[in-house]
């Protein structure tokens, strides 16, 4: 059971199961899929070793999270020249006080992905369903787990950067349709906007490359620590400070299923030629799902060997300097879920410390 680094008490966090709905076909809908998720967890815990992806007799044993081995004097390098441990979801977290729901990509809150050495967050925003500006943080649908409002995930953050004044924390929001001024608000309300990077005007659209951004030992002295992208909605032109991700960013493919599909090509955006590699920062997807009855969660049974630091087909160790080898540089970004589990900060220490090519 995980348990606060302080305390030895276990750890609660704000994600519990919010149902919204303003519509009788929208309440259907709602508990519906909450249903289906509730009898395949039933089901995984029952079927016991008879499916071989991710069903287990017992509830997990999540291990203590590791911690990152930073190296300050690598802060010379360039944003771009460094290479971070992300979470995939990092607000939809499994605990016992939601039964270790399948919707839950990790096992530790965010607090503790910071003090361990995440460097990343990423979550889902959508509209609050009872009308309000305030954002939620959910994946897919909040009626399955609810990670809380973005205001609450912002205070955290600014929390741990006012008590780590030389650490530089990015986050990367999907934006399903909630308007660029309701995110902009938690930005103010929270003071977050006043550390934000924002890149110079000229270099907007497309046309800042991996040699353009400053040095972490610049942002740290600027204080300007808080990097934040928008997969889609962003004006630059109003708001700054949230980067529209895909001028900044590409990504490899993910709804991996296989250990054997990890790939290394840019998925998104996509250019006319797939074998060219953009001059931009890197995030490389390496998080597995399962699937039971038609539904995917994700899968922590294999966590273990998808996050290893080894070399075999599927763990992230043989990932990392596969698309190492294809960019010529080292990746940007490594997107887990369950990052507690395997060695992610020892591949990333590897590729910190090694050379860039």
């Amino acid at each position: 059971m995980p348990t606060n680094a302080d305390t030895g008490s276990p750890i609660v966090t704000s994600s519990k199961l919010r149902v919204h709905a303003n519509t009788n076909g929208s309440m259907l809908h709602t508990l519906t899929a909450w249903v289906l998720l509730q009898l395949i967890n039933c089901a995984v815990l029952a079927a016991g070793s008879g499916w071989p992806t991710d069903l287990s007799t017992e509830y997990p044993h999540p291990k203590p999270p590791g911690s990152r081995k930073p190296v300050p004097s690598l802060y010379g390098r360039r944003y771009s020249e460094q290479t971070f441990v992300g979470t995939h979801d990092s607000v939809a977290v499994r605990t016992p006080e939601n039964g270790w729901s399948l919707s839950g990509n990790q096992y530790y809150n965010v607090t503790v992905q910071l003090q361990t050495g995440v460097r990343m967050l990423q979550a889902q925003g959508h509209r609050d369903r009872n009308g309000s500006n305030e954002i939620r943080l959910c994946h897919f649908n909040c009626a399955l787990m609810d990670g809380g409002s973005l205001t609450e995930h912002l205070n955290i953050v600014k929390e741990f950067l006012d008590a780590n004044p030389s650490e530089v924390v990015t986050l990367l929001f999907v934006n399903t349709g909630p308007p660029l001024e309701h995110w902009a608000g938690a930005y103010i309300n929270t003071g977050l906007d006043l550390v934000s990077y924002t890149p110079p005007p000229y270099k907007r659209g497309g046309s800042m490359t991996i040699n353009d951004w400053p040095t972490v030992a610049d942002m740290v002295s600027s204080n300007k620590r808080l990097v934040t992208f928008l997969s889609n909605g962003a004006n630059e032109n109003r708001v700054p400070y949230l980067l529209n991700q895909f001028d900044y960013m590409f990504e490899t493919n993910f709804g991996i299923d296989k250990p054997d599909q990890y790939t290394c090509a840019p998925a998104r955006p996509r250019w006319r030629d797939p074998s060219y590699i953009p001059p931009r920062i890197s995030l490389v997807n390496h998080f597995l799902y399962a699937q039971f009855l038609g539904f995917r969660y994700p899968n922590a049974t294999y966590a273990n060997t998808t996050n290893a630091a080894g070399f075999r087909v599927g763990e992230l160790g043989e990932h990392a300097v596969r698309c190492w080898s294809l960019y010529e540089r080292r990746p940007n970004f490594f997107l887990v879920d369950f990052f507690s589990e395997g060695e992610v900060f020892d591949v990333e220490h590897v590729v910190t410390l090694s050379p860039a090519t």
